[in-house]
């Protein structure tokens, strides 16, 4: 499995295939980094995702994610959970993939507008959210991107236990890095 047709869904649903060269990302928008990329204080937990929201066009330009962009799954699978996020919702989706102990695979899409129900099955070739355009709620991340999780979810745990506050401490949550080659 690879994340690279997931990026090439997200730019053809936005029609920004043929403009796109490379994502940019700023220090703090990666997995892991503690530095957060909209305010000067570092985060309280390390990065969950990634933040996509800059990409550099054919003539070598910084460009923004559209407002309202489409977000594909990653893979296909089943919606599980939705939830509010402090910019808009975030849609867990559950892929029919699993590590050789039973821990499967889920994808979270944060900050988003959901165009889908729980209980529906996704393909990765057709929208399931868009960026949600939202205001941040005492918040000073700026609205208009995406940030993407990927998480192993132990046998017996609920898509309940994957929420902001305890995905970096739940013994039940191991996070990925969704740019790592060959997922």
């Amino acid at each position: 499995m690879q994340c690279i047709p997931f990026f090439s869904s997200l730019l053809a649903l936005n029609h920004l295939d043929k403009e796109y060269t490379g994502w940019l990302f700023l220090p703090g928008m990666l997995f892991g980094e503690t530095a957060a990329w909209w305010k000067n204080t570092p985060r309280r937990t390390p990065h969950e995702g990634i933040d996509m929201l800059f990409f550099a066009d054919q003539g070598e330009q910084r460009r923004q994610l559209p407002a309202q962009a489409l977000v594909p799954p990653i893979w296909a699978g089943e919606v599980v959970a939705l939830f509010d996020d402090f910019l808009g919702s975030t849609v867990v989706v559950r892929h029919p993939v699993m590590d050789g102990q039973g821990w499967r695979l889920h994808s979270l899409y944060a900050h988003v507008r959901p165009l889908v129900e729980c209980g529906v099955q996704v393909t990765a070739e057709e929208p399931l959210a868009m960026v949600a355009n939202g205001k941040p709620r005492g918040m000073s991340a700026p609205p208009d991107h995406l940030h993407l999780s990927l998480a192993w979810l132990a046998p017996g745990w609920s898509a309940t236990e994957l929420n902001w506050p305890t995905l970096w401490t739940s013994p039940g949550i191991r996070l990925i890095d969704p740019l790592t080659p060959g997922l």
